[in-house]
């Protein structure tokens, strides 16, 4: 029987909002109830040199169309852009060397992408071109995707590819991630029979064609095919796989906001849920500072140590599940740096850093290259990242130390000089995010499928989502939202 009344929906980042977005459009009251001052989580930007510049996620995945489908259904399909340049570049003993186009999440089909860039030896060229020709070793379950790839690649494409990529977009340990939740690509080419090169090459064939059959339809009924999306770089393709709006993807959380009106309500946390008194099976009541409200279902799509300690006391093993996934701390640092101050050109979107060269940064992208809504005559915007599950030096640091520490890695990138970098000739902001990104260790979807099994069997109406379950990237969380949606409708 459909459900006719109101849903309670704890947590108003991108998975909350989508949820209470569809719940609204089938008819269904939604009251989203958010902890803090303002909506969006991790969405969220900054104003620096006269620009308003994203200060979390500055794009999504184009190939997997539940983000572009939710901003042409809030308005925003005219403002959709593709990336301005191309290429990418990885920082590796003292230069900044271009990243190999054909490969798929940082593995090579060829190992003349890499011979004789500097990126690897000639040893490491050579174990790529055995790893490569070999029959991939098909695994009957998940494993990490060092024990799945080192075998193969080598550890110096390892290092210097696989983990930085990954690693980047995951903050954290490529030998500690699922391989099937982080790499859903390389998880099909390891399980394919017959040599890596030539899988590689023909799922990267199919990805520019446009296929992705692991991007299912946004029903409760692909809950578990889903969460193998994650949020994939487009550094491997030949073309943009990346999209964005015009004036930043905050304006998604705008438009949400918008189409919500009265339905949110900010510094509202979320205390407890509860059966109501009545006792009805899926009738809920929702503690906040503010009071309780009943609800008809509830939807918990806030972080997985906070949806954890709500169902501690409704489904046990859920919340234990929940509670052990680890978050890995972050920080972006925006950058407006005066565009005769810089000291090479920004043809490309950015580079990558092995954890190997010992910097504090992760990542910088030259949105101001990448994005032309970023592009200033007299500013050159660069969003530089640092933090790693396993290097977390950048939280001993405050504001200001971490700008400047930060300056001194642009200088000794070649992006800026240190005399620049010292006397401070640019204009800085820093989101942290000191529980930033969850990670998926071996065996995560299978965790997460008993969740929302536990959820069903235990707390019907009750449904959970975000970043914790199938893709820290913004198609997947709005998906998961859709789900938790139609999970309470049924």
């Amino acid at each position: 029987m459909r459900m006719t009344g109101r849903v309670a929906v704890v947590g108003g980042g991108i998975a909350g909002l989508a949820a209470a977005y569809e719940l609204e459009h089938a008819g269904i009251e939604a009251v989203v109830l958010e902890a803090g001052d303002r909506l969006g989580g991790k969405i969220d930007s900054v104003e620096v040199g006269n620009l308003t510049v994203d200060s979390g996620p500055d794009g999504f995945v184009a190939r997997d169309p539940a983000a572009t489908e939710l901003c042409r259904r809030l308005g925003l399909g005219g403002d959709l852009v593709e990336p301005a340049a191309r290429g990418a570049f990885v920082w590796v003993d003292g230069c900044l060397r271009p990243l190999p186009e054909r490969s798929v999440l940082g593995v090579p089909w060829t190992a003349d992408a890499v011979r004789g860039t500097g990126i690897v030896s000639d040893e490491g060229a050579d174990a790529l071109a055995r790893g490569l020709a070999l029959d991939a070793d098909s695994r009957p379950g998940d494993a990490s995707v060092g024990e799945a790839l080192r075998p193969l690649v080598g550890n110096e494409v390892f290092e210097r590819l696989v983990d930085p990529l990954l690693g980047g977009i995951n903050a954290g340990s490529a030998d500690q991630m699922s391989l099937e939740a982080c790499a859903p690509s390389l998880y099909e080419a390891v399980r394919r029979s017959g040599p890596l090169g030539p899988a590689l090459q023909q799922i990267a064939a199919r990805r520019d064609r446009g296929g992705d059959p692991e991007n299912p339809a946004p029903t409760a009924s692909t809950q578990a095919r889903s969460m193998r999306k994650t949020s994939d770089d487009d550094s491997e393709a030949p073309a943009p796989v990346f999209k964005s709006l015009r004036g930043g993807v905050t304006r998604m959380i705008d438009a949400l906001a918008a189409e919500l009106g009265d339905a949110v309500r900010l510094s509202a946390p979320a205390q407890s849920v509860a059966p109501t008194p009545s006792g009805a099976a899926g009738r809920w009541r929702v503690a906040t500072p503010h009071g309780s409200l009943d609800a008809d279902g509830v939807i918990l799509a806030c972080p997985a140590w906070e949806s954890a300690r709500l169902l501690e006391p409704l489904a046990p093993e859920a919340a234990r599940i929940l509670s052990e996934i680890e978050y890995a701390g972050v920080a972006l640092a925006v950058f407006a740096v005066p565009q005769d101050r810089l000291a090479r050109p920004l043809e490309g979107r950015g580079y990558l850093v092995p954890r190997d060269q010992g910097l504090l940064t992760t990542a910088c992208s030259w949105a101001g290259a990448k994005w032309r809504h970023y592009h200033h005559e007299d500013l050159a915007v660069l969003r530089v990242s640092a933090g790693r599950t396993d290097d977390r030096r950048w939280l001993d640091l405050n504001g200001d130390e971490l700008v400047a520490a930060l300056a001194g890695e642009l200088a000794t990138t070649g992006m800026i000089s240190a005399t620049d970098a010292s006397t401070g000739s640019f204009e800085a902001r820093v989101a942290p995010w000191s529980r930033g990104l969850p990670q998926y260790r071996p065996g995560h979807l299978q965790r997460m499928a008993a969740v929302h099994d536990c959820l069903a069997g235990e707390a019907p109406r009750l449904a959970a989502a975000g970043a914790a379950f199938g893709g820290v990237g913004l198609p997947a969380c709005i998906r998961g939202g859709q789900q938790a949606a139609a999970a309470v409708l049924c």
